[in-house]
């Protein structure tokens, strides 16, 4: 299959789930990256809105000429390309287990934090950007929130296991360790708690055993609230 048009910025957080999913099976000629400048809006062009009226990053167009954007709908595609993989999972077992580990991170950690995040540094940002979805009053609950699926989770990485899915590194752990590295590292009211020691153990096995994306490297993207900033609008598109 020749190469497909991905839309994206790479050390953003979704578009940089595709970019380590990519790297870690293999598959990265797949992907003719159009980089896009969110600082300048040229993912809120009328071109860009044929290709995903929402005007979110990543978007890849397929030979078709049919586009689809978000994060896992795009992984499983490639996947799919490539004849299957142990990130998403060789069997329906593994490949429902690596489903559950996505739904249960993001229920519990990754929405709480992101919300807490749109809705407390980022809140005079977004409050006009995001009409309809932006509430001060949702800071402190989904904070609270993450905090707790934070906890959750340490307990659940106690029993010794390498990765979500047991010993088999898979597209759950990319999503999670994208998404969870960019909003702790930015916001420092939930930055990681030290005293969650497998959680602290489980990001480091990550960070020092995969193929990682430019800002789950740095760890420390930078994101200051600012018009002219290429990664300000970023978080609207999680």
């Amino acid at each position: 299959m020749a190469a497909m048009k991905f839309y994206s910025v790479p050390g953003t957080p979704n578009p940089d789930v595709v970019h380590m999913f990519a790297e870690e099976v293999g598959c990265t000629q797949l992907l003719d990256v159009v980089p896009l400048d969110l600082g300048k809006g040229t993912n809120r062009t009328p071109d860009f809105y044929k290709v995903n009226p929402l005007g979110e990053v990543p978007a890849l167009v397929l030979p078709s000429g049919k586009a689809i954007s978000e994060s896992i709908a795009i992984a499983r595609f490639l996947d799919e390309q490539i004849g299957g993989s142990s990130v998403v999972g060789k069997s329906p077992e593994e490949r429902a287990e690596t489903d559950m580990w996505i739904m249960r991170v993001s229920d519990k950690i990754l929405t709480p934090i992101a919300t807490a995040f749109q809705n407390g540094p980022w809140l005079d940002f977004f409050k006009d950007k995001r009409p309809g979805y932006i509430h001060k009053e949702l800071r402190d609950p989904m904070a609270a929130a993450g905090k707790a699926g934070c906890t959750w989770l340490n307990g659940e990485l106690s029993d010794g296991r390498t990765f979500l899915c047991g010993d088999r590194f898979s597209l759950a752990d990319v999503r999670f360790y994208c998404l969870y590295m960019f909003f702790t590292s930015n916001d420092k009211s939930q930055a990681p708690d030290p005293a969650l020691t497998h959680l602290s153990a489980y990001i480091a096995r990550i960070k020092a055993g995969r193929v990682l994306s430019p800002l789950s490297r740095s760890q420390t993207a930078s994101c200051e609230p600012r018009e002219d900033s290429h990664s300000v609008l970023v978080v609207g598109y999680l």
